[in-house]
């Protein structure tokens, strides 16, 4: 799937180990970005607010994303 429209991910530190992960879809965290839900622009204000609600991370912030390869989420370089 090719969209122009802006696509991010959300990423968060996990408060046990400081690591970074990444909101799936199901709404759990995971540090493997190609399972992280890949949002277009509609949901972005409604997944961060979700995700900065939950206790088991902090610094909850959109990134930049896109569909890769084999349709699974990637981080866009800046």
């Amino acid at each position: 799937m090719t969209t122009s429209q802006p696509q991010k991910v959300i990423s968060a530190k996990n408060t046990h180990d400081g690591e970074a992960v990444y909101l799936t879809s199901c709404d759990a965290w995971s540090q493997d970005i190609a399972i992280a839900e890949l949002l277009s622009e509609d949901d972005f204000d409604w997944r961060l607010a979700f995700a900065r609600r939950l206790r088991e991370v902090v610094d909850a912030t959109l990134i930049d994303a896109r569909e890769g390869a084999h349709g699974l989420p990637e981080l866009v370089a800046t």
